[in-house]
């Protein structure tokens, strides 16, 4: 794992290392894009760009992924793509997506080109619904005469449950490790779904774990399940991932010394995500601060630190007090 990842949620590190692929990202592109636009995209060359566009003191909350590719073969046109990911519902979503959409157009500026235009996509799995509605909706009074102030745009949502398993599997997406990703994202947080299925999840890609990519692949998605459950289903999926046809059992094996850690070394691991969980909280809190101190909103800083809102409350209160 990039040591510049470590903060990511096991979520975001899921995402990042499945969309971060050219192929499966086009896959999922094409699914998604509306046809007007997709038809003009050359996806040959869509590239993935490196530079980093989240403000520092936020970045480890952020799973952002920025594609540039070229738009209709006649025109120089470039479009910038983002993928953002969520695993919980965010009721003001414009906000943390026009904060992308400025730094992609501040690096065009810095670039010395025009601005670009920007596609932002939210690909969402989460158990609350999403309720997808415009910016200007969220005022109180969005047909005053301010309405012409206020920076309205579209979004596209991806929400994972409004497709079935079969759909995913059989009807949409034509790439096995994006079918495989997203089937496991999507039931991630129905234990008793996603470990009776398993097993069928792995069948549609294994073709490739004899080669390199597919056994990183797989990896990635058994150190994904292993970190978002507890132990009593790692020891599941020990059992389920010795099933897998072609080298279960060595794999099993492998990921069970490298994330079960069995007495000692468990109890060993155990206390340093401790400390990392405690170091993240404090990171947060450290982050709340910054925020509450340049005037954000309670909610939208509840938001993006994903602390509770009771206890944003409380730190502005008490810093309220200290500058008084």
């Amino acid at each position: 794992m990039k040591k510049k990842e470590q903060n990511l949620s096991p979520h975001d590190q899921f995402f990042k290392e499945n969309f971060s692929q050219k192929d499966e990202a086009v896959s999922f592109l094409k699914e998604v894009l509306p046809e007007k636009i997709k038809s003009n995209i050359d996806f040959e060359s869509l590239q993935i760009d490196n530079q980093s566009f989240t403000d520092k003191e936020l970045k480890e909350y952020f799973s952002d992924i920025v594609y540039h590719c070229r738009y209709k073969a006649s025109k120089e046109l470039k479009i910038s793509i983002l993928f953002e990911h969520k695993s919980y519902f965010v009721k003001y979503p414009h906000i943390q997506l026009l904060k992308y959409m400025i730094k992609l157009w501040e690096y065009d500026i810095k670039q010395k080109r025009p601005i670009q235009p920007v596609i932002p996509i939210i690909v969402y799995h989460g158990k609350e619904k999403w309720e997808k509605k415009p910016l200007s909706a969220f005022f109180n009074d969005p047909e005053s005469d301010f309405k012409s102030f206020i920076p309205d745009f579209d979004y596209i949502l991806s929400d994972l449950s409004r497709y079935t398993d079969e759909e995913i599997k059989n009807q949409v997406f034509d790439n096995l490790f994006l079918k495989t990703a997203l089937l496991v994202m999507k039931n991630i947080f129905d234990d008793k779904k996603i470990l009776a299925n398993l097993i069928d999840y792995f069948n549609i890609a294994k073709i490739y774990y004899e080669e390199e990519r597919g056994l990183k692949f797989l990896e990635a998605v058994i150190r994904y399940l292993f970190y978002t459950k507890d132990e009593a289903k790692q020891e599941v999926l020990i059992k389920i991932i010795e099933q897998i046809p072609i080298r279960g059992e060595e794999i099993a094996m492998t990921i069970a010394e490298k994330y079960i850690h069995m007495g000692e070394k468990r109890g060993e691991e155990k206390g340093k995500i401790e400390g990392k969980i405690e170091g993240k909280i404090e990171g947060k809190i450290a982050t709340a601060v910054k925020m509450i101190q340049k005037k954000y909103d309670i909610q939208t800083i509840a938001e993006l630190t994903e602390l509770p809102l009771e206890e944003i409350k409380k730190l502005s209160l008490s810093l309220n007090q200290k500058s008084n």
